[in-house]
């Protein structure tokens, strides 16, 4: 019976030569990870994220720039850390207090897709919400963050800020060749 099947099939004219397209609840809604950076809370597709780790033992990389916290070593690969502080124009807090989390997220360069870290504050969920909940961003308003940041989420009594981490690896690149070159 279709009444209990959450997949629905688009019309199409009778006769028609195409198979009808057939959407699913999946397409309609959309997992995020919820983190904090700064007293904001942020979202960014659970696709794009491989794991949450526990800050470890980065090691410094010597004439780096300064977004570039350090590399670590996961499961035999050296993986960059950035501290996505820096293009947000926060302060960076190096208090043994804040434990921060490494959001291991797959990024874009081109055709080639590697595995970066992105320092947060905290990682608290994975919430899931309709892709028409998602707002476009103000033009003013979000300061350093505005360039990152695709969209808006109504949650709870606030925003998440839906985050777009491609945008923001062109800006790290940058920041780490002003040159443009990568």
């Amino acid at each position: 019976m279709l009444e209990n099947n959450p997949v629905s099939m688009s019309p199409r004219p009778f006769g028609s030569n195409f198979a009808p397209e057939i959407h699913t609840e999946v397409e309609r809604s959309q997992s995020y990870v919820i983190f904090q950076l700064g007293g904001e809370h942020y979202a960014l597709e659970v696709l794009r994220v491989q794991e949450v780790l526990d800050m470890g033992a980065l090691t410094h990389v010597p004439g780096s720039p300064s977004s570039l916290r350090g590399v670590l070593n996961l499961r035999g690969h050296v993986v960059p850390v950035w501290d996505l502080r820096i293009p947000f124009g926060l302060p960076v807090d190096s208090s043994i207090a804040r434990a921060p989390c490494v959001l291991m997220v797959e990024s874009n360069f081109g055709e080639q897709v590697r595995v970066t870290g992105l320092l947060v504050d905290r990682v608290s969920d994975v919430l899931e919400f309709p892709n028409e909940s998602i707002q476009p961003s103000p033009p003013m308003g979000l300061g350093k963050a505005a360039s990152y940041v695709r969209g808006l989420i109504r949650w709870e009594e606030s925003f998440l800020l839906v985050l777009d981490v491609d945008r923001v690896f062109i800006s790290l690149m940058n920041m780490a060749h002003p040159g443009g070159g990568f």
